[in-house]
C-alpha cells in the first residue's frame, strides 16, 4: 500500500497592508503562493483588540513608507484587513518578507481577529507587529490602511527570488486526514438553464467552501459536455436527459466532478464534467462540507495533472456579542 502523505496543517495569516489583495506584495508574493495551491484566501476581518499603525516615517530605513502595526494593545484602532491560510514554506516566505529575527524587523505574533460574515467567528491568526517606539507612538494611528496610503508605498527592490522561491516551491500534497472530519450539509437547487459547472464553481466561491464533496444529486440536462476517459477533447450530448449521478469533490480552489446521465432508452454517458452542462428542469443537490479541511488543487508531477491536496485548517471559535 502507498505511504499516505499526511495532511499539512497550515496557519491563518492576518494581513494589514502591502499584502492586501491587489496591493504590492500580494501581486508580487501571496498571489503567487495561491497560484500554486499554497495558500488560500479566507475573507476580510478585524482584530479584536486596539493597536495603533502609522506609516513608516520617511526618514526611516528603510524607506519604504510601509505600514507599521505595533504591539502595544488599548491604543489606536480595530485594524480591518484580510486573512489567509498559507502553508509552511509560505509563511516562511512572509516572514522574510517582514525581518522576522532581524534588527528594525517584525515580530510574528497570534492574534484574535473578527471575521466578516455570516454566523461571527473569532479566529487566531498569525500577524507581524513592530515593538513601539515613543518616535512612532507620537504619529497619528490610522484607522486603516487603504489605497490612498499605499500610493506613497516605495518597495526597497525588485521582487525578492529568496521569496519567490518559496512561494513557488512545489506544493507537498496532502493525500489523508489523520482523524475523520466533522461534516455538516448545504442543499442547492439549480435552474433551467443554469451551467450545472459554472453554478456550483459560483456557490463555491460565494460561500467560501474550503473542502466539499457531493452527497447527491437529482436533476436533469439539456445539452451536455463531458470529457470521457483518457481523451483530450469533450464530447457534446444533445437531447433530453436526467442526472444518473454526480460525484466529486469541491471547494473555492478548484474542482473534480464526474456525471453520468441516461437517454430516453436508458442509455447512459459519463464522464469528467466540463462546462457546457444546461439544467434542464432542476438540479437538486446536496453537498458535504467537511470541517477542518482545506481543498486544494496544485500540480502533481507525479501525473502532470493539477491534483487533489488535502490540508488541515487551523481552527476557529464562534462567539456571541457581548
Amino acid at each position: 500500500m502507498a505511504d499516505r502523505q499526511s495532511a499539512e496543517v497550515w496557519t491563518a495569516l492576518f494581513v494589514y497592508g502591502t499584502l492586501k489583495r491587489g496591493l504590492t506584495n500580494y501581486d508580487r508574493y501571496l498571489a503567487v503562493a495561491e497560484a500554486n495551491g499554497k495558500a488560500a484566501f479566507v475573507g476580510e476581518g478585524t482584530l479584536t483588540v486596539r493597536l495603533p499603525m502609522v506609516l513608516r516615517p520617511k526618514d526611516m530605513p528603510p524607506t519604504t513608507q510601509a505600514p507599521i502595526l505595533m504591539d502595544k494593545e488599548g491604543t489606536g484602532h480595530h485594524i480591518p484587513g484580510e486573512v489567509f491560510e498559507v502553508d509552511r514554506s509560505t509563511l516562511e516566505a512572509m516572514d522574510i518578507l517582514e525581518r522576522v529575527g532581524l534588527p528594525n524587523g517584525y515580530v510574528r505574533r497570534a492574534m484574535d481577529v473578527r471575521l466578516k460574515g455570516g454566523e461571527e467567528r473569532i479566529v487566531s491568526c498569525m500577524t507581524y507587529l513592530f515593538p513601539p517606539t515613543p518616535e512612532l507612538l507620537a504619529l497619528e494611528p490610522l484607522p486603516a490602511y487603504c489605497a490612498e496610503q499605499h500610493a506613497v508605498y516605495r518597495p526597497s527592490g525588485p521582487p525578492q527570488e529568496a521569496i519567490l522561491s518559496l512561494c513557488k516551491q512545489p506544493a507537498v500534497h496532502g493525500l489523508a486526514t489523520p482523524l475523520p472530519a466533522p461534516m455538516e450539509a448545504l442543499c442547492v437547487r439549480l435552474l433551467p438553464g443554469e451551467d450545472l459547472l459554472g453554478a456550483l464553481r459560483a456557490f463555491a466561491a460565494e460561500r467560501r467552501l474550503a473542502a466539499a464533496f457531493v452527497l447527491g444529486c437529482a436533476g436533469s440536462t439539456a445539452r451536455t459536455t463531458l470529457r470521457p476517459a483518457g481523451l483530450p477533447q469533450p464530447k457534446v450530448f444533445e437531447g433530453r436527459f436526467e442526472i444518473v449521478s454526480l460525484s466529486g469533490t469541491l471547494s473555492c480552489s478548484g474542482h473534480h466532478l464526474h456525471m453520468s446521465i441516461s437517454d430516453s432508452e436508458c442509455n447512459v454517458f459519463g464522464g469528467h464534467v466540463l462546462e457546457g452542462c444546461e439544467v434542464r428542469t432542476t438540479a437538486e443537490i446536496v453537498l458535504g462540507v467537511l470541517g477542518g479541511v482545506r481543498f486544494t488543487r496544485p500540480l502533481d508531477k507525479r501525473t502532470g495533472y493539477d491534483e487533489l491536496s488535502i490540508a488541515l485548517r487551523p481552527n476557529c471559535k464562534r462567539r456571541r456579542e457581548e
